[in-house]
């Protein structure tokens, strides 16, 4: 395998640390239109993440296939897909996995209704978020001026 100048990291990889996401391919894309079961690299793929990042996701049940094929590799469908993009979206947001842990558990549980400690939790960690942007954006405009 060819490994780039970045840490020894396999040049295919190299991307996702170096090129910023088309958020709006991300956001906007037809998953309805993919042929599920998807593997995990067409899961990957369709989530623009590296396949290490969905096998971690994987091992912290996070994500969740739906089958195995005959030589035991995993299968994942839409709601497979949806989950990794929610995670992708919330860690792009600042948000880190031991916060929306939680709501996911919660989700696996069968709830309803997320609990409302787990909400109001989230909401003010998103809240805070939102404050360190808007102090980065004016640390930005005062710069530049």
């Amino acid at each position: 395998m060819i490994k780039s100048k970045v840490e020894n990291i396999p040049v295919g990889e190299v991307s996702f640390l170096t090129e910023i996401p088309d958020i709006n391919k991300f956001i906007s894309s037809d998953d309805d239109a993919l042929d599920f079961p998807l593997s995990i690299s067409q899961l990957a793929l369709a989530a623009q993440t590296s396949v290490h990042t969905v096998r971690n996701y994987v091992l912290e049940n996070l994500v969740h296939c739906e089958e195995k094929t005959k030589s035991g590799h995993s299968l994942y469908g839409l709601c497979a897909l949806k989950r990794l993009k929610f995670i992708r979206a919330a860690r792009a947001a600042g948000l880190l996995v031991v916060d929306i842990k939680p709501l996911l558990m919660a989700i696996d549980a069968g709830e309803r209704k997320v609990p409302e400690d787990i909400q109001k939790l989230l909401l003010t960690k998103i809240e805070h978020r939102k404050v360190f942007l808007n102090l980065v954006t004016n640390q930005i405009e005062e710069f530049c001026n």
